[in-house]
């Protein structure tokens, strides 16, 4: 019994890399797990760091996964429903700061960006961009860590919550894993 604790400890250890914990974002909840399933939401209650081809390839031989409805590549699969209590108010112009904690650098490329939840598209250009970020040589630098962006005027698109979201994604193809993390906002 001990061994197999252990070895749960170590798996969900391993699997920690990164995600955003300013401003608050997303978390999974009841519609997460109806979309999903069982398995991977008890895999990001557990640990929310985690990439998202786990989350797919572990969902993928689950009876309760839901590919429609889950849609890993859009916020982790992490729903809107989850979340309506964490809606941000922002303004056009407004200088948001952003803290994002790295478990396991792996070098790559990174951006945070206004998406469109209904499209899955990105609302103009990012507004900051990263390369050579968490970078396994040269280390995690602290602007990877701790910056800040400039919303962009996006309240026709946005003026309503579940409309969009920041999102920032990292992707490294090292290590061919992509992480995001999403903030559910409004501007007026």
């Amino acid at each position: 019994m001990k061994s197999a604790a252990a070895l749960t400890l170590t798996i969900t250890l391993a699997a920690g890399h990164g995600i955003v914990t300013s401003p608050p974002t997303r978390q999974v909840g009841d519609a997460f797990k109806a979309a999903c399933g069982e398995q991977p939401f008890n895999n990001q209650k557990g640990d929310a760091y985690g990439n998202q081809q786990q989350l797919e390839q572990n969902a993928a031989s689950q009876k309760d996964f839901d590919a429609a409805s889950c849609q890993f590549f859009m916020c982790k699969g992490y729903q809107f429903a989850d979340n309506t209590a964490n809606v941000q108010s922002f303004t056009a112009g407004q200088t948001v700061q952003m803290k994002v904690d790295i478990r396991a650098p792996h070098t790559g490329d990174c951006n945070v960006s206004v998406i469109d939840l209904g499209t899955n598209t990105v609302v103009g250009t990012p507004m900051i961009e990263f390369q050579n970020y968490a970078s396994t040589t040269s280390g995690v630098a602290e602007n990877n860590t701790d910056f800040e962006i400039t919303m962009p005027d996006v309240a026709a698109q946005c003026g309503e919550a579940g409309k969009c979201a920041v999102q920032w994604w990292w992707d490294s193809r090292e290590a061919d894993q992509t992480y995001m993390s999403c903030i559910d906002f409004t501007m007026a």
